[in-house]
Protein backbone atom coordinates (compact mmCIF):
# COMPACT_ATOMS: atom_id res chain seq x y z
CA UNK A 1 0.00 0.00 0.00
CA UNK A 2 0.98 3.97 -0.68
CA UNK A 3 2.32 5.65 2.44
CA UNK A 4 -0.63 8.13 2.81
CA UNK A 5 -1.54 9.07 6.09
CA UNK A 6 -3.32 12.49 5.90
CA UNK A 7 -6.11 12.32 3.71
CA UNK A 8 -9.38 14.41 3.12
CA UNK A 9 -12.94 13.00 2.84
CA UNK A 10 -15.34 15.22 1.16
CA UNK A 11 -18.83 14.15 2.15
CA UNK A 12 -18.15 12.82 5.00
CA UNK A 13 -21.48 13.84 6.82
CA UNK A 14 -23.16 11.25 4.43
CA UNK A 15 -23.32 7.93 5.63
CA UNK A 16 -21.19 6.52 3.02
CA UNK A 17 -18.30 9.55 4.20
CA UNK A 18 -18.54 8.73 7.29
CA UNK A 19 -18.22 5.02 7.09
CA UNK A 20 -14.87 6.01 4.65
CA UNK A 21 -13.49 8.21 7.72
CA UNK A 22 -13.72 5.66 10.53
CA UNK A 23 -12.39 2.76 7.94
CA UNK A 24 -9.25 5.61 7.45
CA UNK A 25 -8.99 6.58 11.01
CA UNK A 26 -9.08 2.94 12.52
CA UNK A 27 -6.26 2.59 10.78
CA UNK A 28 -4.34 4.98 12.24
CA UNK A 29 -4.75 8.06 9.12
CA UNK A 30 -5.02 11.11 10.22
CA UNK A 31 -8.48 12.16 8.36
CA UNK A 32 -9.99 15.82 7.16
CA UNK A 33 -13.65 15.07 7.63
CA UNK A 34 -14.82 17.55 5.31
CA UNK A 35 -18.34 18.90 5.32
CA UNK A 36 -20.43 21.44 3.82
CA UNK A 37 -23.75 22.08 5.99
CA UNK A 38 -23.61 22.02 9.69
CA UNK A 39 -26.42 19.88 11.33
CA UNK A 40 -26.83 19.12 14.77
CA UNK A 41 -24.46 16.68 16.34
CA UNK A 42 -22.32 16.42 13.34
CA UNK A 43 -19.14 17.53 14.25
CA UNK A 44 -19.48 15.52 17.06
CA UNK A 45 -20.34 12.41 15.04
CA UNK A 46 -17.42 13.04 13.16
CA UNK A 47 -15.22 13.12 15.79
CA UNK A 48 -16.48 9.88 17.39
CA UNK A 49 -15.49 8.25 13.86
CA UNK A 50 -11.70 9.67 14.10
CA UNK A 51 -11.65 12.50 12.21
CA UNK A 52 -10.69 16.03 12.19
CA UNK A 53 -14.16 18.18 11.39
CA UNK A 54 -14.03 20.94 8.48
CA UNK A 55 -16.31 22.37 7.06
CA UNK A 56 -15.56 23.16 3.26
CA UNK A 57 -17.58 24.35 0.51
CA UNK A 58 -16.24 22.52 -3.08
CA UNK A 59 -17.50 25.59 -4.75
CA UNK A 60 -14.65 27.50 -2.97
CA UNK A 61 -11.17 26.64 -5.10
CA UNK A 62 -8.89 28.43 -2.99
CA UNK A 63 -10.38 26.62 0.02
CA UNK A 64 -10.30 23.39 -1.59
CA UNK A 65 -6.78 23.63 -2.99
CA UNK A 66 -5.49 24.68 0.60
CA UNK A 67 -6.96 21.15 2.05
CA UNK A 68 -5.79 19.06 -1.13
CA UNK A 69 -2.21 20.95 -0.61
CA UNK A 70 -2.41 19.95 3.05
CA UNK A 71 -2.86 16.08 2.26
CA UNK A 72 -1.08 13.11 1.17
CA UNK A 73 -5.05 11.85 -0.84
CA UNK A 74 -8.33 12.08 -1.14
CA UNK A 75 -11.78 10.83 -1.48
CA UNK A 76 -14.41 12.53 -3.21
CA UNK A 77 -17.75 10.85 -2.70
CA UNK A 78 -20.18 13.58 -4.07
CA UNK A 79 -21.40 12.10 -7.44
CA UNK A 80 -18.49 13.32 -10.09
CA UNK A 81 -20.74 15.55 -11.72
CA UNK A 82 -19.76 17.52 -9.00
CA UNK A 83 -16.50 16.53 -7.51
CA UNK A 84 -15.00 16.77 -11.12
CA UNK A 85 -13.74 20.44 -10.28
CA UNK A 86 -11.84 18.81 -7.75
CA UNK A 87 -9.03 16.76 -10.26
CA UNK A 88 -7.26 20.01 -11.79
CA UNK A 89 -6.21 20.76 -8.42
CA UNK A 90 -5.07 17.48 -7.27
CA UNK A 91 -1.10 17.43 -7.45
CA UNK A 92 1.09 15.12 -9.83
CA UNK A 93 0.29 11.43 -8.88
CA UNK A 94 -1.58 12.40 -5.62
CA UNK A 95 -4.12 9.63 -4.88
CA UNK A 96 -7.91 10.46 -5.13
CA UNK A 97 -10.79 8.54 -5.42
CA UNK A 98 -14.54 9.35 -7.56
CA UNK A 99 -17.70 7.95 -7.31
CA UNK A 100 -19.99 7.81 -10.40
CA UNK A 101 -22.43 5.25 -11.33
CA UNK A 102 -23.19 1.85 -12.90
CA UNK A 103 -25.22 3.43 -14.61
CA UNK A 104 -23.19 4.97 -16.91
CA UNK A 105 -23.16 1.59 -18.62
CA UNK A 106 -26.57 1.12 -18.32
CA UNK A 107 -28.12 3.77 -19.91
CA UNK A 108 -25.29 5.59 -21.50
CA UNK A 109 -27.81 7.49 -23.86
CA UNK A 110 -29.53 9.24 -20.33
CA UNK A 111 -28.85 13.04 -20.17
CA UNK A 112 -27.56 12.25 -16.66
CA UNK A 113 -25.48 9.50 -17.20
CA UNK A 114 -24.22 11.25 -20.33
CA UNK A 115 -23.48 13.69 -18.12
CA UNK A 116 -21.67 11.92 -15.95
CA UNK A 117 -19.60 10.00 -18.74
CA UNK A 118 -18.11 13.41 -19.57
CA UNK A 119 -16.97 14.02 -16.13
CA UNK A 120 -15.24 10.64 -16.07
CA UNK A 121 -13.42 11.47 -19.17
CA UNK A 122 -12.45 14.71 -17.81
CA UNK A 123 -11.33 13.50 -14.37
CA UNK A 124 -9.29 10.70 -15.97
CA UNK A 125 -8.06 13.25 -18.16
CA UNK A 126 -6.97 15.73 -15.93
CA UNK A 127 -5.29 13.30 -13.07
CA UNK A 128 -5.13 10.33 -15.22
CA UNK A 129 -4.04 8.51 -11.75
CA UNK A 130 -6.72 8.96 -10.19
CA UNK A 131 -9.47 5.84 -9.36
CA UNK A 132 -12.88 6.13 -10.43
CA UNK A 133 -15.74 3.55 -8.74
CA UNK A 134 -19.23 2.85 -10.23
CA UNK A 135 -21.66 1.34 -7.80
CA UNK A 136 -24.84 -0.11 -8.46
CA UNK A 137 -27.79 0.45 -6.59
CA UNK A 138 -26.35 1.61 -2.95
CA UNK A 139 -28.19 0.91 0.05
CA UNK A 140 -28.27 0.22 3.99
CA UNK A 141 -28.57 3.76 5.34
CA UNK A 142 -31.61 4.92 6.54
CA UNK A 143 -31.49 7.87 4.71
CA UNK A 144 -30.82 6.84 1.30
CA UNK A 145 -33.89 7.35 -1.02
CA UNK A 146 -34.51 3.61 -2.52
CA UNK A 147 -34.64 0.23 -0.42
CA UNK A 148 -35.20 2.03 3.16
CA UNK A 149 -38.03 4.04 1.18
CA UNK A 150 -39.54 1.22 -0.11
CA UNK A 151 -39.39 -0.87 3.26
CA UNK A 152 -41.21 2.33 4.74
CA UNK A 153 -43.37 1.94 2.32
CA UNK A 154 -44.28 -1.61 3.01
CA UNK A 155 -45.45 -0.45 6.37
CA UNK A 156 -47.23 2.52 4.82
CA UNK A 157 -49.39 0.54 2.33
CA UNK A 158 -51.71 -2.14 2.55
CA UNK A 159 -51.12 -3.33 -0.84
CA UNK A 160 -47.73 -2.48 -2.88
CA UNK A 161 -47.27 -2.06 -6.49
CA UNK A 162 -44.11 -3.09 -8.35
CA UNK A 163 -42.80 -2.97 -11.90
CA UNK A 164 -44.05 -6.19 -13.76
CA UNK A 165 -40.76 -7.64 -15.60
CA UNK A 166 -37.95 -9.70 -14.90
CA UNK A 167 -34.96 -6.85 -14.69
CA UNK A 168 -32.24 -8.04 -12.28
CA UNK A 169 -30.46 -5.50 -9.99
CA UNK A 170 -27.11 -6.18 -7.74
CA UNK A 171 -27.58 -3.50 -4.77
CA UNK A 172 -24.52 -3.12 -3.06
CA UNK A 173 -23.78 -2.19 1.00
CA UNK A 174 -23.25 1.20 1.48
CA UNK A 175 -20.48 0.06 4.17
CA UNK A 176 -18.97 -2.75 1.79
CA UNK A 177 -18.97 0.02 -0.83
CA UNK A 178 -16.73 2.16 1.50
CA UNK A 179 -14.17 -0.82 2.46
CA UNK A 180 -13.60 -0.61 -1.18
CA UNK A 181 -12.98 3.25 -1.50
CA UNK A 182 -10.37 2.71 0.54
CA UNK A 183 -8.82 -0.18 -0.81
CA UNK A 184 -8.58 1.24 -3.93
CA UNK A 185 -7.36 5.10 -2.33
CA UNK A 186 -4.56 3.28 -0.73
CA UNK A 187 -3.45 0.60 -3.36
CA UNK A 188 -1.47 1.80 -6.32
CA UNK A 189 -2.34 -0.64 -8.44
CA UNK A 190 -6.03 0.55 -8.98
CA UNK A 191 -4.23 3.99 -10.24
CA UNK A 192 -6.36 5.46 -13.30
CA UNK A 193 -8.98 2.23 -13.06
CA UNK A 194 -12.59 3.03 -13.64
CA UNK A 195 -14.15 -0.17 -11.78
CA UNK A 196 -17.75 -0.97 -11.53
CA UNK A 197 -18.74 -2.17 -8.01
CA UNK A 198 -21.82 -4.57 -7.09
CA UNK A 199 -22.96 -6.42 -4.29
CA UNK A 200 -22.90 -10.37 -4.19
CA UNK A 201 -26.76 -11.26 -4.78
CA UNK A 202 -28.39 -10.45 -8.19
CA UNK A 203 -31.84 -10.42 -7.86
CA UNK A 204 -34.88 -9.43 -9.71
CA UNK A 205 -37.58 -7.11 -8.52
CA UNK A 206 -40.08 -9.91 -7.33
CA UNK A 207 -37.19 -11.19 -5.30
CA UNK A 208 -35.95 -8.32 -4.46
CA UNK A 209 -39.41 -6.60 -3.18
CA UNK A 210 -39.94 -10.04 -1.05
CA UNK A 211 -36.46 -9.58 1.03
CA UNK A 212 -37.28 -5.84 1.46
CA UNK A 213 -40.02 -7.13 3.20
CA UNK A 214 -38.77 -10.04 4.91
CA UNK A 215 -36.20 -7.83 7.06
CA UNK A 216 -38.81 -4.91 7.77
CA UNK A 217 -41.01 -8.32 8.98
CA UNK A 218 -44.34 -7.09 7.07
CA UNK A 219 -45.84 -9.26 4.54
CA UNK A 220 -48.43 -7.52 2.22
CA UNK A 221 -49.46 -8.13 -1.72
CA UNK A 222 -47.69 -7.10 -4.03
CA UNK A 223 -49.05 -6.54 -7.64
CA UNK A 224 -47.16 -6.74 -10.54
CA UNK A 225 -48.12 -3.85 -13.07
CA UNK A 226 -46.83 -2.71 -16.03
CA UNK A 227 -44.50 0.34 -16.12
CA UNK A 228 -47.09 3.01 -17.65
CA UNK A 229 -49.43 2.58 -15.13
CA UNK A 230 -46.86 2.31 -12.50
CA UNK A 231 -45.78 5.56 -13.54
CA UNK A 232 -49.23 6.75 -13.55
CA UNK A 233 -49.84 5.81 -10.19
CA UNK A 234 -46.96 7.66 -9.08
CA UNK A 235 -47.68 10.71 -10.88
CA UNK A 236 -50.83 10.83 -8.92
CA UNK A 237 -49.59 10.12 -5.47
CA UNK A 238 -47.02 13.03 -6.38
CA UNK A 239 -49.78 15.05 -7.74
CA UNK A 240 -51.20 14.54 -4.21
CA UNK A 241 -48.04 15.98 -2.14
CA UNK A 242 -46.75 11.96 -1.58
CA UNK A 243 -43.98 10.22 -1.53
CA UNK A 244 -43.98 6.94 -3.95
CA UNK A 245 -41.74 3.58 -3.31
CA UNK A 246 -40.34 4.36 -6.70
CA UNK A 247 -39.61 7.42 -8.28
CA UNK A 248 -40.64 8.32 -12.19
CA UNK A 249 -37.00 8.47 -12.96
CA UNK A 250 -36.19 4.77 -11.44
CA UNK A 251 -39.67 3.58 -13.25
CA UNK A 252 -38.23 4.39 -16.44
CA UNK A 253 -35.46 2.12 -16.19
CA UNK A 254 -37.18 -0.58 -14.32
CA UNK A 255 -37.15 -2.98 -17.75
CA UNK A 256 -33.34 -2.84 -17.49
CA UNK A 257 -30.63 -4.97 -15.83
CA UNK A 258 -28.29 -2.95 -13.34
CA UNK A 259 -25.85 -5.26 -13.09
CA UNK A 260 -22.75 -4.41 -13.11
CA UNK A 261 -21.17 -3.79 -15.84
CA UNK A 262 -18.01 -3.50 -18.05
CA UNK A 263 -14.43 -5.61 -17.75
CA UNK A 264 -13.24 -3.99 -14.34
CA UNK A 265 -15.59 -5.53 -11.45
CA UNK A 266 -15.44 -5.53 -7.56
CA UNK A 267 -18.01 -7.68 -6.08
CA UNK A 268 -18.68 -6.79 -2.41
CA UNK A 269 -19.03 -9.80 0.33
CA UNK A 270 -22.23 -8.65 2.29
CA UNK A 271 -25.33 -10.58 1.36
CA UNK A 272 -28.61 -8.60 0.98
CA UNK A 273 -30.61 -10.19 3.41
CA UNK A 274 -27.81 -9.15 5.91
CA UNK A 275 -27.84 -5.70 4.50
CA UNK A 276 -31.54 -5.35 4.32
CA UNK A 277 -31.64 -6.66 8.43
CA UNK A 278 -28.58 -4.25 9.17
CA UNK A 279 -31.15 -0.94 7.73
CA UNK A 280 -34.65 -2.74 9.28
CA UNK A 281 -32.44 -2.29 12.17
CA UNK A 282 -31.41 0.97 11.90
CA UNK A 283 -34.73 2.34 10.76
CA UNK A 284 -36.08 0.89 14.28
CA UNK A 285 -33.33 2.87 16.56
CA UNK A 286 -34.86 5.48 14.26
CA UNK A 287 -38.43 4.81 15.36
CA UNK A 288 -39.36 4.71 11.82
CA UNK A 289 -40.17 1.51 11.28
Amino acid sequence: MLDINRILVVGAGAPLGLDIVRRLAAMGKTVMAAYRTPRPALEESLTQAGGVPVQMDMGNRDDLRRRLTDCDAAVFTPILTTSRLAAPLLRSNQPAVFFSSNNVAVVPEDPIYAGLATAERTVHATAPHTVILRPTMIYGSPGSGNLSRLMLAFRRWPVMLRPAGKALQQPVFFRDLGGVAVTALLGPEFAGRTISVGGPDVVNLRDLYAKVAAAAGVYRPVLPVPVGIAARFVAGLQSLGMTAPVSSHQLQRAKLDKTARGTDVITTETPLETGLQDLAEALRRQGRL
